[in-house]
C-alpha cells in the first residue's frame, strides 16, 4: 500500500492541473492563459462605478401673493351727500330726475302729458326709498355716477339708469297761486339741453291729468304760461332748493 502512495499523489496532482486548465480555457475563449496578477491590477485600477448625479436642489416655491387686505372704512367709496341725476327712462317714454341732499331725496318723473309724479323720501347708504301720491312709489340705488331703479306712476312702471348732471341740467319746479288755486309745474332738463315738463291742473280743477309745461328759460328761471309767469327754482343737492 505504501508503494502506491506516490503514484496516487501524482495522479491527483495531474487531475487538479487538468481541472485548472479547463477552467482557464472556459474563462478565456481565446485559449490564452489568464494572468491573475494583471486581472487583479485591472480590478484595483478600475474607476469606481458611477454614482447617480445628486438630485438637483429644488428651489423653494415663491410665496404666493397675500390676499389684498379689506379696505378700511375710510377707503370705501360712500354715496354722495349732495347730487342731482337726470335722464330718460327705459324705452324713452319719459324722463326722471333725482335730487339728493343729505339724507333727503326728491324725484320727478314726467312724459310731458299724461304721466307726472313727484316723490319724496330718504337717501341712506346708497339706497333711495320714496313715495308719491296715488300709490306711486320710487326705489333705487345710487352712487357718484348714476341712479338705477324703478318708478311706478299713474299705473305705469318705468325702469331707469340715469347719470349725475350739473347745472343748468337738473330738476326744477314752480308754484303759483291764482285766484285761490295752486298751480304747480315741474321740469327735467337733460345734459343735452332737452327738457320735458308738466303743468299740473289747479287744485280746484277737474282736469284728469297734467298738461305740457311751457318751455323753461333756465337762464332766467322763468316760463310763460298764458298771462302767468312761472318762476322756477332748482331742486338740487347743492343748495337744497325745493325741499
Amino acid at each position: 500500500m505504501r508503494r502506491n502512495t506516490p503514484l496516487i499523489t501524482l495522479l491527483t496532482g495531474a487531475a487538479l492541473g487538468v481541472v485548472l486548465l479547463v477552467a482557464s480555457m472556459l474563462a478565456d475563449p481565446s485559449g490564452k492563459p489568464v494572468s491573475y496578477s494583471a486581472a487583479a491590477a485591472a480590478a484595483t485600477s478600475a474607476p469606481p462605478p458611477a454614482t447617480s448625479a445628486p438630485a438637483t436642489e429644488t428651489a423653494p416655491a415663491a410665496p404666493s401673493s397675500p390676499a389684498p387686505a379689506a379696505p378700511s372704512p375710510a377707503a370705501v367709496t360712500t354715496a354722495p351727500v349732495e347730487a342731482t341725476y337726470a335722464g330718460r327712462v327705459g324705452g324713452g317714454g319719459g324722463s326722471v330726475a333725482v335730487s339728493i341732499h343729505g339724507s333727503q331725496a326728491i324725484a320727478y318723473v314726467c312724459n310731458g302729458s299724461t304721466v307726472e309724479a313727484w316723490f319724496k323720501g330718504t337717501a341712506v347708504n346708497g339706497v333711495l326709498i320714496m313715495t308719491g301720491k296715488n300709490h306711486s312709489h320710487f326705489s333705487a340705488i345710487y352712487d357718484f355716477g348714476k341712479v338705477t331703479g324703478d318708478v311706478l306712476a299713474h299705473g305705469t312702471d318705468y325702469s331707469f339708469s340715469v347719470p349725475v348732471v350739473t347745472k343748468p341740467s337738473g330738476l326744477y319746479r314752480a308754484t303759483a297761486f291764482v285766484r285761490g288755486a295752486t298751480i304747480k309745474a315741474g321740469w327735467i332738463v337733460l345734459s343735452d339741453g332737452t327738457q320735458v315738463g308738466s303743468l299740473e291742473p289747479a287744485s280746484d280743477s277737474s282736469a284728469p291729468s297734467a298738461n305740457e309745461a311751457p318751455v323753461l328759460d333756465v337762464a332766467t328761471g322763468t316760463a310763460q304760461a298764458g298771462h302767468l309767469v312761472l318762476h322756477a327754482v332748482p331742486v338740487d343737492g347743492v343748495t337744497g332748493s325745493g325741499f
